[in-house]
């Protein structure tokens, strides 16, 4: 910049003596100047030429200015005001953190496409035909549908392929309104040997990693919901699903079980309350944001919306378990009586990547084993509920879900309901083997040791595991949106003690608020304490919260780059913490 000083200070002196000299010569009528020419007569200049030309240059000249002043200048500047901002918390220059470089695969051909046309999707329709239609232009180019089979339950309406814009759409107008088992009918119909049933007011983004671990496990449901249905499902009760994958063989073994157990023809059209539980094992849930489609105007009218449609559904959920309960007993060969590998506990797929191109594994589970509660055909849903919550509140989970980890943001996190013992893992299925340098990405909130010992494993699509060599660098980064005061010292102090005493309490989430500012620094704290012991009535220091954000991340990356393809990572504790998961990111790129 100093080079090019010079020169600017020349533009500023010609600027300035052409000014002077233009006024100098001029005299003032209103809004017009004259001044003489070369043949003595006045010639008239006006403002409304001569001030937006002159406001122009300026304006040029102060952006070639700002632009060199950056250029040599503007790094450094910004380093200062994020070192004073760090400096004020207690620390010295970092890096402010970035979302985790996922990197760029549309070009590298890294989209598995095991089970082309192996499915049919099916849609039932009755009032929301533009939700139907966007559902269709979503569905449509996916590989893995071989038809799109479209049952219109709304008699005074006909449905016609051509008014979706999609190839392989079928419709079939139904001659009466055949509820939801119109849809286990279409699939029996189907000549596919998966089905994907789809409500027509939610979208569910993420298709592909679902079809990938169904194409593992195709002898459970597979289904796909939210954090809160997720905890109904998982803790509370077990029957509901939004977007779902079953055989089509599952799907007339039901209809066949629907004539074993006396079912009535109203019961037979909320073939939805029963075709889950009438399998009799707990469904394959993954865990993420969907979008729900919203149309006010049929939105109220819908089927299971309020609080009429919710208890309805729950009653014939009841019944549905009481019917099931019954073949149970009488050791019926229409239902499965023994619960089918992998186990509930035995699970580790979680939640779909935020990019559709992987999925979460961990062994953590939220909850305790349901197995504990035992089902009593007298006791109805809404008591189950009361029972299971009051053993275990699933807010925890629900505020902070496996997705969280993926969802490609830095301010939000999954935590676990529980301490990291040994054993537990956190890991990735990238849904295909990969044979080339990947790099992986972590961004979490937990004590040092916690990735000192961990060991790396990696595994084929035959997920037996190996051992490799764990090479990573971290680095401390600050979250510049948190407005919080604690300090990195203050931070590593509470996660990296001593915890032989420590007791891990989960409801120290709720302790948002302090008796006294914990996070200025330790001269202060120290001197908050001296008070207090002091004090004729001592308070007690509150602890701070494992599940408290303290604006301080952990960014670790480390590199697999294996002789032989594979497809799952984790990462696995090597020894009992104190502390729970906290995972602000986790994701994967090619080298």
């Amino acid at each position: 910049m100093y080079d090019h000083s010079h020169q600017f200070e020349q533009v500023s002196r010609a600027i300035t003596t052409r000014t002077r000299r233009f006024f100098s010569s001029s005299s003032s009528t209103g809004t017009l100047l004259f001044r003489k020419s070369a043949t003595g007569k006045p010639r008239r200049i006006r403002f409304g030429i001569v001030i937006p030309v002159l406001c122009l240059s300026l304006y040029v000249l102060y952006l070639i200015n700002s632009f060199l002043y950056g250029l040599f200048f503007g790094s450094s500047s910004r380093n200062n005001v994020s070192d004073r901002r760090l400096a004020a918390a207690g620390h010295g220059p970092v890096k402010p953190p970035t979302w985790l470089d996922r990197g760029d695969i549309t070009d590298l051909e890294m989209r598995p496409v095991e089970g082309t046309n192996m499915t049919t999707a099916i849609l039932l329709s009755w009032e929301r035909l533009e939700s139907l239609k966007e559902i269709v232009v979503h569905l449509c180019p996916h590989i893995m549908f071989k038809e799109i089979m479209i049952w219109n339950n709304k008699v005074d309406v006909h449905l016609e392929e051509k008014m979706f814009g999609c190839q392989k759409v079928r419709v079939f107008n139904s001659p009466n309104n055949m509820f939801f088992v119109a849809r286990y009918m279409a699939c029996a119909m189907a000549s596919s040997p998966y089905c994907y049933f789809q409500d027509d007011d939610w979208k569910i983004h993420y298709l592909r990693s679902m079809y990938a671990n169904f194409l593992r496990h195709p002898q459970f449901l597979h289904t796909d919901t939210n954090s809160d249905v997720w905890a109904l499902t998982n803790w509370r009760w077990c029957f509901f699903e939004d977007g779902s994958l079953a055989t089509r063989d599952s799907v007339v073994k039901f209809l066949k079980q629907a004539s074993v157990t006396d079912m009535d023809p109203l019961e037979f059209a909320y073939g939805d309350m029963y075709f889950s539980t009438f399998l009799n094992q707990v469904p394959y849930q993954l865990e993420n944001y969907l979008e729900e489609l919203v149309d006010p105007a049929k939105d109220e009218a819908a089927f299971s919306k309020g609080s009429s449609g919710k208890s309805r559904n729950k009653q014939y959920m009841h019944k549905a378990a009481q019917k099931a309960w019954d073949a149970l007993k009488r050791k019926d060969p229409a239902f499965e009586q023994e619960e089918l590998h992998p186990t509930y506990l035995e699970r580790d797929v979680r939640s779909p990547c935020a990019d559709d191109r992987c999925l979460i594994i961990s062994n953590k589970h939220p909850f305790p084993d349901v197995r504990m509660f035992k089902y009593r055909p007298y006791i109805d849903i809404e008591e189950i509920e009361k029972i299971h919550t009051l053993y275990e509140d699933p807010s925890i989970y629900i505020r902070y879900p496996f997705s969280k980890a993926v969802d490609g943001m830095d301010n939000t996190a999954y935590k676990s309901t529980q301490p990291i013992a040994q054993g537990d893992y956190i890991g990735l299925d990238m849904l295909l083997e990969i044979d080339r340098k990947i790099e992986y990405g972590l961004l979490y909130q937990m004590g040092d040791q916690w990735i000192k010992n961990a060991k790396l494993e990696v595994a084929g699509s035959d997920a037996v595991y190996r051992t490799i060599p764990l090479q990573y660098s971290c680095k401390d980064v600050r979250n510049m949106d948190y407005n919080g005061k604690i300090t990195l010292d203050t931070e590593h102090a509470f996660l990296n003690r001593a915890h032989d005493n420590l007791v891990f309490d989960k409801k120290e989430m709720d302790k948002l608020e302090y008796d006294f500012d914990v996070d200025k620094d330790d001269d202060d704290h120290d001197e908050v304490q001296d008070q207090q012991q002091s004090s004729s009535a001592p308070k007690k220091v509150p602890e701070l919260s494992y599940y408290e954000d303290y604006g301080w991340r952990t960014q670790c990356k480390f590199v697999v780059h294996e002789a032989s393809k594979f497809r799952f990572m984790r990462l696995v504790s090597g020894q009992d913490e104190a502390y729970p998961f906290v995972v602000y990111d986790l994701g994967w790129k090619v080298l």
